[in-house]
């Protein structure tokens, strides 16, 4: 019978990240003292592909190459899978063999005999290649499935030979990653390359399948530069096919067990057997349906695979899986670990969707446990179900929280408005109030409203108060008053407030403030407590943790933390935390000055961003860190660009940023060449910071403004030296003494100074400044020691191309302004655009224009701006 399927997209996939597995095969066939190799792996995991491949390069050197294919359906016929070297005629089964083996193997060339899926041969071919085995009349390579019965005769193949064996694993995520991308023909989303590995577990056969019929239907589309997915994956018919010939026409217990793990996986062992009987999962296993793991001191069960759970669920009866889910949600609720979060949110989405009657207090803590996980469909979906079973004021509270962190601000202040606040008590009147606050605050952008809002609660008295004293410690340390937002901290007991959203958003505040005045070690102290409050606490905790270090001078450690992120984003499995773990770990990768890997990070969490991230202003945060590290690579195109994106999504609550905005907008100005610009905007911003009480930040502007060339700023940092805790603040005003009295040893030793705390940007312009002031004084061997120095660490930084090192790298005879007006010109600027940017009259850009040109030679503006052309790399 003859099936149509829907139009599926081909695609070229090409044989990646198995170099280990085709070098072993290669070197088990040339060693004399081998017969040959076994390979082994499970179905579609490319063993046959792997195999072919390899074997093709011994048939181009030379090699004669015999494929012999083993089948069910050849498996009943005499030499079935030897036919193409059989004789037509003769009884002689003795005789037979001995021709087939002479036409197999009748070469003056090496023979290689490769037999696929071995366990399938008909007796005769068996003797057959026993015989060539025996004889060594060719080197053999034999492939079979993993867990497929083997029988003895089969099995006596490689136990008559010296042969080695190799098992084909699945593919790991990054070589997963790799092939995709190469077949689709452009990078990929990390949360669709996560989702695929995730539902393939690299299998390349499942995962070809399944992203062509994501093509195809559109799902996994091109957008924006890159490959992302979308919806919920449709499991093509031809997958469906090959799994149900794995999970189908099973006995009924057996059957139940994979249904049961379909909809409830993982499963203790010991809940799976009271559900479905030890007989029955004992065969599951046997079957290679299942696979356990030990963790927390308990077997835990789950499918062998999660296409397995992807089919059954789709074709299972919908009155089944409402069954199933009630049963194992039973199960849950009689162990011992019922109310550990994460059980208590699988009962109750599994009970939502079942024939149980619905608990409100269950419903009311899973939404709130999926909330802590970041799971905020699923947040959503049962505090409406608490809704409709009764908790009306609390699950509304969730409810809001929820959709507010999902970037619908105007629908959680709908709900928020439609409680009936005359019938709660004077501490959840608070709660509310200090909610909408939120909500006004970060995700409708509005903080004068939320200001305004909690201004009105008059006369409140602990602990009520104290959640509105911890919304102004919030707003203060948003708004950049580090100082307000610690003063407020210390009139409360945060441990006290009534709800985790206020105890985490008062560690992040409190975080972020003694960071910006200069108090890393209670930064470090505040964020380390505030770790362990639910609702996953340091996904915003860790960014001003990481920054606070990254102040202080402390990269190795905004690093650890960077990990630590990364370590629980791949545990839990969030989408939104994965999202944030990619920006924090790009934020130290880019204080470390590790350039290219800050932009892939970066890069990666923009692409991930999702709604919530938009409205609550993480998007203008992420654009504020790529557009400084692509800056400092002078990819001014793309720098550009991200600035602009970064201005439009500018967010009015996050003024403590302001800084960082600067420093931005000041390296994207000094790749441009306007480098007295770029100073200019740096040393206002250190004004701002100093006069707000960001003091560690007003350090990173200075040392940022000293890197650019401004020798003015050592006074000024020695005196915050007294306030910054931590070694950047000495090592910049060390650079800034240096600089100012050209003093290239001292510069030269800085530079590793600032290698040593990490900062590799900051050493490479520390170089590169040596560099200069030894050629000034003629001092040949010791400028090209640093600027080789130089060259090395910018190349360590994936790229750096900072103006000091621009500075360092061109001979030309001009002066500090002429320079910036030839890169200027590269820019395309007319003189009275460069005249404009710089300040200064256009007779004056005129007349340096004219000095450049007669120093240089040069016959034109374009051929002048041409000698010293602006940075227009691009992001690849």
């Amino acid at each position: 019978m003859l099936r149509s399927y829907a139009c599926q997209v081909r695609l070229t996939w090409p044989l990646t990240g198995r170099t280990q597995e085709t070098r072993l095969i290669e070197a088990a066939l040339l060693d004399p003292g081998s017969a040959g190799i076994v390979v082994s792996g499970a179905a579609g995991v490319g063993k046959s592909r792997i195999v072919r491949e390899t074997l093709n390069a011994f048939a181009a050197r030379g090699w004669l190459m015999r494929w012999v294919v083993g089948t069910s359906a050849a498996r009943n016929l005499p030499f079935g899978a030897l036919t193409p070297w059989t004789a037509t005629s003769g009884d002689d089964s003795l005789e037979l063999v001995h021709g087939v083996i002479e036409a197999l193997t009748s070469s003056e060339a090496p023979v290689l005999v490769a037999v696929d899926d071995v366990p399938l041969l008909d007796d005769l071919s068996a003797v057959v290649v026993h015989q060539i085995i025996h004889r060594r009349l060719a080197k053999i390579v034999l492939t079979m499935r993993t867990g497929e019965p083997v029988s003895d005769a089969t099995r006596e193949l490689w136990k008559g030979g010296d042969f080695d064996w190799l098992d084909i694993a699945p593919l790991r995520p990054e070589d997963t990653e790799r092939l995709v991308r190469l077949a689709v023909g452009g990078p990929v989303d990390g949360v669709a390359a996560q989702r695929l590995w995730t539902l393939t577990e690299g299998n390349p056969l499942y995962l070809r399948l399944i992203v062509e019929q994501e093509v195809a239907d559109g799902r996994l589309a091109y957008d924006n530069g890159v490959w992302t997915w979308t919806g919920d994956p449709v499991v093509p018919p031809g997958l469906v096919e090959l799994v149900e010939a794995r999970t189908g026409g099973l006995p009924e217990a057996v059957s139940d067990v994979v249904d049961v793990l379909a909809v409830g996986e993982p499963l203790e062992l010991r809940s799976l057997t009271r559900i479905a009987g030890a007989e029955a999962v004992e065969e599951a296993d046997r079957r290679g349906l299942i696979s356990c793991e030990s963790a927390d001191g308990c077997m835990h069960v789950r499918l062998a695979h999660p296409l397995y759970g992807e089919v059954r669920r789709r074709r299972a009866a919908q009155t089944t899986l409402r069954r199933l889910r009630g049963v194992v949600a039973s199960e849950l609720a009689a162990t011992e670990s019922r109310d550990d979060v994460h059980a208590v949110v699988r009962r109750a989405a599994l009970s939502v969707d079942s024939d149980l009657e619905h608990d409100v207090n269950l419903l009311l803590d899973a939404a709130r446990g999926a909330a802590w996980m970041l799971d905020l469909p699923l947040a959503n979906r049962l505090a409406e179900a608490a809704i409709a079973a009764g908790g009306r004021v609390e699950a509304s509270l969730i409810r809001a929280f929820v959709l507010s962190w999902a970037g619908k601000g105007a629908a959680a202040e709908a709900v928020l408005a439609d409680v009936d606040t005359g019938a709660l008590t004077a501490v959840e009147q608070a709660r509310v109030t200090f909610l909408r606050a939120v909500n006004l605050f970060f995700t409708l952008a509005d903080p004068d409203a939320a200001n305004a809002l909690v201004d009105r609660t008059t006369g409140a008295e602990p602990p009520e108060r104290h959640c509105f004293d911890a919304f102004r410690c919030v707003a203060a340390a948003a708004l950049g008053d580090p100082h307000a937002a610690r003063a407020l901290a210390r009139s409360f007991d945060a441990s006290l407030l009534p709800d985790h959203l206020e105890r985490r958003l008062t560690a992040w505040a409190v975080t972020v403030a003694c960071g910006e005045a200069g108090a890393a070690a209670e930064a470090v102290a505040v964020a380390s407590a505030g770790y362990p409050i639910p609702v996953r606490a340091f996904i915003v905790i860790s960014d001003a943790h990481i920054n606070a270090l990254l102040l202080a001078g402390d990269t190795a450690g905004a690093q650890e933390v960077a990990q630590m992120m990364r370590g629980r984003a791949m545990a839990s499995r969030s989408t939104p935390f994965g999202q944030i773990a990619d920006a924090v770990t790009g934020l130290a990768e880019l204080g470390g000055g590790h350039l290219d890997q800050a932009c892939t990070n970066l890069s990666t969490a923009l692409h991930r961003v999702t709604a919530w991230n938009t409205a609550t202003g993480f998007r203008y945060r992420y654009e504020i860190l790529l557009t400084t590290a692509l800056a400092m690579r002078g990819h001014t195109h793309d720098a550009l660009v991200a600035q602009a994106a970064m201005e439009a999504d500018r967010h009015p609550g996050w003024r403590y940023l302001d800084y960082t905005r600067a420093i931005a907008a000041g390296w994207v100005a000094g790749a441009q060449g306007a480098v007295s610009e770029a100073i200019s905007m740096v040393r206002k911003a250190a004004e701002d910071a100093g006069a707000r009480g960001q003091y560690a930040a007003e350090v990173m502007c200075l040392q940022t403004a000293t890197q650019f060339g401004d020798a003015s700023t050592a006074d000024r940092l020695h005196e915050l030296q007294t306030r910054v805790e931590g070694p950047r603040v000495g090592i910049a005003a060390h650079f800034a003494d240096a600089l100012g009295c050209s003093d290239g040893r001292e510069l030269e030793l800085i530079s590793r100074q600032f290698e040593e705390i990490g900062d590799l940007i900051a050493a490479t312009d520390a170089a590169a400044h040596a560099a200069i002031c030894f050629r000034a004084r003629s001092l040949r061997g010791s400028s090209l020691r640093c600027s080789l120095r130089a060259d090395a660490l910018a190349e360590a930084c994936g790229g750096a191309r900072t103006p000091a090192l621009r500075r360092c790298t061109d001979h030309l005879p001009l002066t500090t302004r002429e320079r910036e007006i030839v890169m200027l010109l590269g820019t395309s600027a007319s003189n009275r655009d460069i005249a404009s940017r710089l300040k200064v009259s256009v007779r004056t850009v005129e007349s340096h224009i004219y000095n450049a040109m007669a120093k240089t030679g040069a016959m034109s503006r374009e051929e002048l701006g041409a000698l010293l052309p602006c940075g227009n790399g691009q992001l690849s």
